[in-house]
């Protein structure tokens, strides 16, 4: 089974949560730009003050999504 690793976008304040839509927006853009096969995304409301924007890509992406995109974080998903 090939590994999964999800990629992950922090976003702090009180508008969190629509900083992390947005960036969405621009990480869907360049999946689509970029013909980048995706397994997931979206975001989550982490606490009042917190969201991410995250992908989950297969293990062979992360150096090039890495290099383009500079997440925050990253980690291996079942």
């Amino acid at each position: 089974m090939k590994k999964k690793i999800k990629l992950i976008w922090n976003f702090n304040g009180i508008d969190a949560l629509k900083i992390a839509d947005h960036h969405l927006v621009h990480l869907n853009e360049y999946i689509l730009r970029e013909e980048i096969d995706v397994i997931d995304s979206g975001t989550e409301l982490i606490n009042e003050f917190s969201s991410i924007s995250f992908i989950i890509i297969d293990n062979s992406l992360v150096e090039k999504l890495r290099a383009a995109l500079k997440p925050h974080k990253g980690f291996i998903v079942e």
